[in-house]
């Protein structure tokens, strides 16, 4: 089995991707685009091309009218200075300068340069900026192969160079390549099966069909959309805090989902908020141009910053629609494509009208509920609905019960807790703290940036087991909130708690607090970080709506303080977040008494009269009487309730999302001096490059506008970079391997004539994208073997020529989600807030460890570490390590190519990340449970799980031994089967045999590192 481990493949698959070769015909004829732009551009333009400031001798060389006067005679290479130039061994005129760091051009660089000036010295504009046309496909002379048109270009290609396509692959891997290429997830076995079985004419479009009308397809469709929009749960940048932008994630899977036109997806997210009667959807769709890191770093210059977030929309925008590396503009001429410094501030112009600050640029901002809550919230209601009404029925509840239930709940809320007054109350920063009729206290006058407030309690009850800290709104502050801060809202930095004794009355002690809970906490404001000790960091909090109600917070003491020995009890109540984010209406309680378990909502809902209660405080008041007093069945039922209307909850919060809109007022726009913000130079209007078609006519050159131009049926660029990627998708890499660069310095496309062809359909399809993928995958140049003879390899090392279907390492995410999936593991619920699966503890803090601003990574308790990678939380500064070392970028910047590695590293993860031990363990159950009775069908079964086809002899007689020796181990050593199998969150089974598990267990993981599971073949 030594081809098995990733460890034990990694050197082949290096092999393949490390080399490159050219696979242009040597005696073709000479094509300036693909033989002699790709010399002068990197040999020459650097001084001798657009840039006027960077130009030598006032020669250009990428105008045809100027070479030919100063260095080219066309047809006479002989007498040509260029020749001579590049040719000459002397220093002083030698082309390139032995100074200028270039290389000396090759034999082969200078005979095709000879050739092309003997020939006529032709110059051709550049390919990718010429609009596309329809070729017609080409004559072949294996009339017997192809499907469809794109199999007439590749195999022409092919017989051009004396290669011949490789047969169709078997249906399993078949199927498991399409599932991967549209789902990023591998096929059940019910689904192999029936693509097995289908002997029908259409069986391949039939499964193809399938999987494009899968909700997983809109999922792993996005994962590639957020590479490109730079899409992060935080903001980057040093203090790199989290942000809330899931709900524009959630529109992208819907979008792709239902197969939204690429003009319209381009459009809406470019400029949704212009289009008329704009609906909120549209406006969330441009949160695509918001993604982009922003700092909250104190003393940053802020116009500084705000520049930095334009260029990085013009950069983003051209690199995504057009594959232009348009920011070589930004500070001079670009150096080898057609686009100067003015033109690059234009384009720039277009996104330089957001109302945005550089420091803390989070507006503008919009509450718009996700696209995909909709029919979540009502399979969720019919859920609620059902579990209702069993309840109702149910013989032992009454109205009569719930009552009674109540009283008796009351009679502990009401008894446990006696308000008090403070004997003393003093403010630091000078407010008034004035006592009201309901015992509570109001502060007013000052009201400075930080505050603490500091109350001496003199208890009358026989113990002090815990305080009750009530935040009460007051219609004084702002929006009738709880708190004296701009926004009505507060935060309590900490709460101090220290008694002093009646021996000795002046002499405080501190009161150790065991627990602190309340009704709500902000998130990253825990109620717990109040009591944690760090006065200046952490602290409780409220936000949106929140702030505006009620607030409860109980702290119970470690241990009980006697009214016998204790004379004074002092509170300090410390605010020092800054902005006045004070509490301004507070109440206290003591409970003489043990507190029992009333959670501190549930008490307020009990204290209010029945006839004021919300719907929502009925329904709550009525889970905690069932699942406190009712029987075990009910209080079971009732705890799946709450579930399921917290469900309903999470659904219903709609938190603030970042969008795109113009200022009222148009800022003026300026070419900035070597690209510094604070060197304006000339003032400049909206506009693109005049070496491309100009904006449409009669419309404001907006936002708006450039959407239209970049999708208008004769922009050179678009088509061709969307069918690109979509090709490097399927086929790993693109006709175009620069991907992000169809520019002069980029690569001439492998196959030109099919990528023009693929163009134009695309539009005419009306920018089908579904319709796209399929046309391509119905090819058979997508359905070939992935096996490499020798012949292929060695004409065609990087299979750019297509002689054989597409076989390379997976993304770490479709690797991390094909062993949740083949585990069993996978939760696939759509869309929602992003999730903490496993993670390396202190991680955080090691990378960014700032004071005040440090967050600890909270690990989920529940099903989201078992959701897609898609939905994993983002850290910029520290994204998920196991997908980092498979190569996932961090999102700082635009990413429309991703590296392909392979490391020791990456096979270290997939033996030892708990991730995939879990995994493992899972499936070793699976192969025990479902995969039969006999070794060989368990064997078969797990195989087929992870790579869609059934093992070969040597493979099962391999497999079979390494269990019956790791079950012998597990036997004799029964503490490491136990290790084994408590390694991941999910239950272990104990009614299985704990040796046996084990050993299927250690099955698992090899067949989770085989080459061919992480691997798309």
């Amino acid at each position: 089995m030594k081809h098995c481990l990733l460890v034990s493949i990694s050197l082949f698959t290096l092999l393949l991707d490390g080399q490159s070769q050219s696979v242009s015909a040597a005696d073709s004829p000479i094509v300036f685009n693909r033989d002699i732009r790709p010399i002068l551009n990197d040999r020459c333009l650097a001084c001798h091309g657009p840039d006027e400031k960077q130009r030598q001798a006032d020669l250009r060389l990428d105008v045809r009218k100027l070479a030919v006067e100063a260095a080219i005679v066309p047809g006479q290479s002989a007498k040509s200075d260029l020749i001579a130039r590049i040719t000459s061994q002397d220093a002083d005129i030698q082309m390139p300068p032995a100074d200028s760091k270039q290389k000396p051009l090759s034999k082969d660089e200078i005979d095709l340069l000879r050739r092309w000036i003997d020939e006529g010295a032709k110059y051709q504009t550049h390919w990718a900026f010429i609009a596309p046309e329809r070729p017609v496909a080409p004559a072949i002379q294996n009339k017997n192969w192809g499907r469809n048109p794109i199999d007439s270009f590749v195999l022409a290609n092919l017989e051009k160079e004396g290669l011949t396509p490789s047969g169709e692959a078997d249906r399993p891997t078949l199927i498991r390549r399409a599932s991967l290429d549209l789902t990023g997830l591998p096929p059940s076995p019910q689904a192999v099966k029936e693509f097995v079985n289908d002997t029908s004419a259409n069986a391949w479009e039939k499964a193809i069909e399938r999987l494009l009308k899968s909700e997983r397809y809109g999922e792993h469709l996005a994962r590639y959309w957020l590479d490109a929009a730079r899409y992060a749960d935080t903001n980057g940048y040093q203090y790199d805090l989290e942000r809330e932008q899931w709900v524009w994630r959630d529109w992208l899977i819907h979008a792709f989902n239902s197969n939204m036109p690429f003009d319209q997806f381009t459009i809406e997210q470019l400029a949704g908020d212009l289009l008329p009667n704009a609906t909120d959807q549209q406006r969330l769709a441009t949160a695509f141009h918001r993604n982009h890191p922003i700092t909250i770093e104190g003393g940053v210059i802020d116009e500084e910053y705000r520049t930095e977030y334009v260029i990085d929309r013009v950069v983003t925008t051209s690199t995504v629609w057009m594959g232009m590396t348009m920011v070589c503009g930004r500070c001079h001429d670009h150096k080898y494509d057609p686009i100067s410094q003015k033109e690059f501030y234009q384009f720039f112009a277009f996104f330089n009208q957001v109302p945005e600050r550089g420091n803390n640029g989070f507006a503008p901002k919009i509450n718009v509920a996700s696209p995909l809550t909709t029919r979540r919230q009502q399979r969720i209601n019919n859920q609620i609905a059902e579990a209702e009404q069993r309840l109702k029925k149910h013989p032992a509840l009454s109205e009569k019960k719930l009552i009674e239930w109540e009283r008796r709940l009351t009679n502990v809320v009401t008894n446990q807790w006696s308000v008090v007054v403070p004997a003393t109350r003093v403010s630091q920063g000078g407010a008034t703290l004035e006592v009201q009729a309901d015992k509570s206290i109001l502060a007013t006058g000052k009201n400075p940036a930080t505050e603490t407030y500091e109350l001496i309690l003199q208890p009358n009850t026989s113990a002090v087991h815990a305080i009750r800290l009530e935040a009460l709104k007051h219609p004084s502050f702002v929006g009738g909130g709880t708190g004296r801060g701009s926004n009505g809202n507060f935060v309590l930095s900490e709460i101090e708690f220290a008694a002093a004794t009646k021996s000795t009355p002046d002499k405080f002690e501190p009161v150790k607090v065991a627990s602190a809970e309340a009704d709500y906490s902000q998130a990253n404001y825990n109620i717990k970080l109040a009591i944690d000790g760090k006065i200046d960091r952490t602290g409780w909090a409220v936000d949106g709506n929140t702030k505006f109600e009620d607030r409860v917070a109980v702290f119970t003491f470690a241990k009980p303080l006697l009214a016998d020995d204790v004379a004074q009890l002092r509170i300090r109540l410390h605010h020092r977040y800054g902005g006045s984010h004070h509490i301004g209406r507070f109440r206290l309680a003591i409970a003489a008494q043990p507190v029992q378990e009333v959670p501190p909502d549930v008490a307020g809902i009990v204290q209010t009269a029945a006839a004021n209660r919300t719907t929502a405080q009925r329904e709550r008041l009525t889970e905690v009487l069932l699942e406190r007093f009712g029987p075990k069945e009910v209080q079971a039922a009732t705890a799946n309730l709450r579930s399921l209307r917290n469900q309903r909850a999470a659904l219903t919060r709609t938190p603030a999302t970042m969008v795109m809109t113009d200022r009222a007022a148009p800022r003026t726009t300026h070419v900035l001096y070597r690209g510094e913000y604070d060197k304006p130079r000339e003032e400049v209007t909206s506009g693109v490059p005049a070496v491309f078609p100009s904006l449409p006519d009669g419309i404001p050159a907006n936002r708006l506008a450039l959407a239209r131009w970049l999708v208008s049926a004769n922009h050179p660029l678009t088509a061709r970079v969307t069918v690109n990627r979509y090709w490097q998708q399927l086929f790993c890499t693109g006709m175009v391997k620069t991907t992000e660069d169809f520019g002069s310095q980029g690569e001439y496309p492998v196959h030109p004539e099919l990528l023009d062809w693929l163009a134009v359909e695309f539009v005419k399809s009306g920018w089908d994208v579904k319709g796209l993928l399929k046309k391509m995958m119905l090819s058979a140049t997508y359905r070939q073997s992935s096996r490499v003879t020798k012949e292929s390899y060695e004409r065609d090392p990087d299979n750019r020529l297509l002689a054989r279907g597409p076989g390379y390492r997976l993304d770490a995410e479709v690797i991390r989600d094909s062993a949740l999936k083949v585990s069993g593991l996978l939760v696939d619920r759509l869309g929602g807030p992003s999730v903490f699966p496993y993670h390396p503890p202190g991680l955080w803090q090691e990378i960014n460890n700032r004071p005040g601003y440090s967050r600890t990574y909270k690990q989920d308790a529940n099903e989201n570490i078992y959701r897609r990678s898609l939905y994993t939380f983002w850290k910029r500064t520290v994204p998920p390590p196991s997908m980092a070392t498979f190569d996932a970028p961090q999102r700082e910047y635009c990413v429309v190519r991703r590296s392909r590695t392979n490391t020791p590293l990456q096979a270290f993860v997939m033996l030892h990340d708990p991730q995939f031990v879990e995994a493992a363990r899972q499936l070793g159950k699976r192969m025990m449970t479902e995969g039969g009775k006999t070794v060989d069908d368990r064997i078969a079964y797990g195989f087929q799980l992870c790579t869609a086809r059934r093992p070969n002899a040597a493979e099962r007689t391999v497999l079979k031994q390494m269990f019956d020796k790791r079950l012998r181990q597990y036997q004799a050593d029964k503490k490491s089967a136990a290790r084994l199998l408590s390694v991941g969150d999910s239950p272990t089974d104990e009614t299985l045999d704990a040796a046996e598990f084990a050993a299927w267990a250690t099955i698992g993981r090899v067949l989770l590192n085989l080459s061919e599971f992480v691997t798309k073949g």
